[in-house]
């Protein structure tokens, strides 16, 4: 064969190839357009078996698997597709696409550097100018973001998904005036949609802006346009704002486009809760509990805001539903713990404290609580155990002070106890409480004039205790006071449960719901 046929037969082979592959992109690509992903996957697999060095066929290969949402396997292909062919632009464009969709750190990075790569190449683009625009939103490289946004044209940059880019940028700048302008803006364009704020929407709540939050949601939802989710943004933001009539307001139309939702309603009631209404707090918990019986949470909650709402025997009963559903719950057990013992029932409490001292050793709270239950049924050796181990912890050494100095005095070790009172009402001279165990320690030792004194600092701080009235009554009786008659009248009419319940120091053991 002569040297012109060999040529001519070379290039007959070349431009059947050329046509060849130019066929199987073209049934790849009708593949893929038509949701074909098996088909196109089958096509690529043989093409690349032929040319595993074409950039063109990795970049398909690439689509197909973002096609099929395979984003880590996409992402491989296209970096493929640009080792191979550093020129190839749309497998440049499909790299940045595929990094952008995921969350982690080096996709972030690796979506910067190939929107980077199309910008070096085609300057004027838009999408890689507001992509790469967002991707260092999104990374906090907020004044880079506004200089490529800077880059487009006038037409472009009045685009609602711009505006709102911008808005962002300028308060992760915390440049407020500006931002709150954009945010106006953004607010009244035509073309705004939730899209755009959800955009920003994690650059305005990192950035604590709730106010630009309001602005852009309320603007949504006057138009009718905001969806459940964004409004919970909206009353999130409101709450942040100290707004809470309105995130409540706002909470409740979210609650009922989604009643089955008991997420809604702990939300309402916790929010009730800070509104100081208790009732409706309850309401929302009671709705809830009818929904999900079986939540121990719930119940739990229901207890203690019954408690706050002075109905002891509904938040025994819910907190005991609540152990019955889980009862080993350290919080659940403390709560039961500290109902039974500001009911008097000190003995009964002991062995929930002490389930929750064996699930949470560390916490001193657990160790004073065992400790004033065991001092509540008269076993004083296990009380000054506890108080011995948190004695020297700031949270509660003033506490623990207090009790040992209790149990000495009832072991007339009156030494001891007045060491202690002293150095518990160092440690917390506005607690009236230990000014009276002072006063009885005095008392029994018939230090009557030191007694006095400690029992008038007692009643400065809380005049209506009934355990320093009662001590006062005492004084006065054996020194023979003339107001004694008249003291007795006065310790008659006060509310001996609720002085009972300050005496034994039972604020340092409640349990918030919120």
């Amino acid at each position: 064969m002569g040297p012109m046929r060999v040529a001519l037969v070379a290039a007959l082979v070349l431009s059947a190839a050329v046509l060849l592959r130019g066929q199987t992109i073209k049934s790849i690509q009708a593949a893929i357009e038509n949701h074909d992903s098996a088909g196109a996957a089958r096509m690529l697999a043989a093409a690349l078996a032929r040319s595993p060095r074409d950039a063109g066929l990795w970049n398909l290969q690439g689509v197909v698997h973002a096609q099929q949402s395979e984003m880590p396997a996409a992402r491989a292909a296209f970096e493929k597709a640009v080792r191979l062919d550093p020129s190839l632009i749309p497998a440049w464009q499909n790299l940045a696409r595929a990094c952008q969709a995921m969350s982690d750190a080096s996709a972030m990075s690796c979506a910067a550097a190939a929107w980077e790569r199309v910008l070096r190449a085609q300057p004027r683009d838009t999408q890689a100018l507001t992509s790469l625009a967002t991707v260092m939103e999104w990374q906090g490289k907020f004044a880079e973001s506004l200089r490529l946004l800077d880059k487009l044209p006038p037409d472009e940059a009045t685009r609602s998904a711009w505006l709102a880019l911008r808005c962002g940028d300028l308060a992760g700048l915390h440049r407020a005036p500006e931002a709150a302008a954009a945010a106006q803006r953004l607010a009244g364009a035509t073309d705004f949609s939730e899209t755009d704020a959800e955009s920003i929407l994690p650059v305005l709540e990192a950035t604590h802006n709730a106010q630009l939050l309001v602005t852009l949601l309320e603007a949504l939802d006057k138009r009718g346009q905001a969806s459940r989710t964004g409004l919970e943004h909206l009353a999130l933001a409101y709450e942040q704002l100290h707004r809470l009539p309105d995130a409540r307001r706002t909470l409740e139309r979210v609650a009922v486009a989604d009643p089955q939702n008991t997420g809604h309603l702990l939300e309402l009631a916790r929010i009730a809760y800070l509104l100081h209404d208790y009732e409706g707090c309850l309401g929302y918990l009671g709705h809830a509990r009818a929904l999900t019986p079986k939540d121990a949470r719930i119940h739990f909650l229901f207890g203690l805001v019954a408690l706050d709402m002075q109905l002891p025997v509904e938040a025994r009963r819910s907190l005991t539903k609540a152990l019955a559903l889980d009862p080993d719950n350290p919080d659940y057990n403390y709560a039961m713990g500290g109902v039974l013992l500001g009911g008097g029932n000190g003995a009964e409490s002991v062995k929930y404290f002490a389930r929750y001292v064996a699930k949470r050793p560390a916490d001193p709270r657990g160790h004073f609580a065992l400790g004033a239950a065991y001092f509540a049924s008269l076993q004083y050796d296990k009380c000054r155990a506890e108080m011995l181990k948190i004695r020297n912890d700031p949270k509660t050494e003033a506490g623990a002070d207090y009790f040992l100095g209790r149990v000495a005095r009832v072991e007339e070790k009156f030494d001891e106890a007045l060491a202690d009172l002293n150095r518990s009402i160092q440690l917390a001279p506005s607690f009236a409480e230990a000014h009276t165990e002072l006063a009885r320690v005095y008392l029994a030792q018939n230090h009557l004039a030191e007694a006095r004194a400690a029992i008038d600092r007692a009643l400065k701080l809380d005049p209506d205790g009934f355990q320093a009235n009662s001590v006062l009554l005492s004084i006065m009786q054996l020194t023979r006071d003339p107001g004694a008659d008249k003291q007795a009248t006065r310790l008659r009419t006060l509310d001996a449960e609720r002085s009972r319940k300050r005496e034994l120091m039972l604020r340092t053991i409640e349990v918030k719901p919120y």
